[in-house]
């Protein structure tokens, strides 16, 4: 696992701090602060800085974690991961433009929490490294942590709680999570949201029609939430 020496947990019940304070001390982290609410998260991040932070996004508190999560985005640079019984489109939506390393949903299990820790802190790392270049995805495969090139992927397609990345030659990756979050960490200007399901690399599009669009010689529906952003490639 790539490490981290401190973490700092953003939570206003205790318990569920208490239970993930837990789970990271047992896995060997031994420096985890708790605090519950964005004031105090503020206050400790500008006393030591710490290398993750977990915060779940209602803190029941005039500010939430969101507000929290662009603050670390913009301002600290600190890897994030949202932990949420909110799993909304409305809270997804209001929560991807903060950038977060990570999404999870309570109730979670323990390997689940370490797989988005693990997977958070690579992909923060490889950002740094890359300035920024979202030429490459990075996703977890069972225990393993998978490091792909964006320009050898076709589609991605989402089936509940898993995503397809389809690749060139036929090859296909299988991941547990929400396509949402895979589509952050991609470049808008070589990927295009073209319906709930799918999301399509706009250089393999080879025509584009009023309903759908063809990728080589495969036809995807277009959603009509999902206009715009077809209709953005043309432009």
């Amino acid at each position: 696992m790539i490490q981290a020496s401190d973490f700092l947990i953003v939570e206003d019940e205790f318990l569920i701090a208490e239970t993930i304070s837990e789970i990271l001390s047992n896995a060997g982290f031994l420096q985890v602060r708790i605090v519950s609410s964005v004031e105090e998260a503020v206050t400790e991040i500008e006393c030591r800085k710490p290398d993750m932070v977990l915060t779940d996004i209602n803190l029941g508190k005039e500010k939430s974690g969101i507000d929290l999560g662009e603050l670390l985005f913009q301002k600290y640079q600190i890897p994030f991961i949202y932990i949420t019984s909110h799993s909304s489109p409305e809270i997804l939506g209001k929560a991807k433009h903060t950038r977060p390393n990570a999404y999870i949903v309570k109730p979670f299990k323990n390997e689940d929490l370490m797989v988005a820790i693990e997977l958070a802190l690579f992909n923060s790392i490889s950002q740094n490294e890359s300035n920024s270049d979202n030429s490459e995805l990075i996703v977890k495969e069972g225990r393993a942590l998978v490091r792909l090139n964006c320009n050898d992927i076709l589609w991605l397609e989402t089936d509940g709680n898993y995503v397809t990345i389809n690749l060139l030659d036929n090859k296909r990756r299988v991941v547990r999570i929400p396509l949402s979050e895979l589509q952050q960490q991609i470049s808008s200007q070589q990927f295009v949201r073209i319906h709930k399901s799918f999301l399509v690399n706009v250089k393999f599009i080879t025509e584009i029609r009023t309903n759908s669009v063809i990728l080589q010689t495969k036809e995807f529906p277009i959603g009509r939430a999902y206009q715009s952003s077809v209709e953005s490639i043309l432009k």
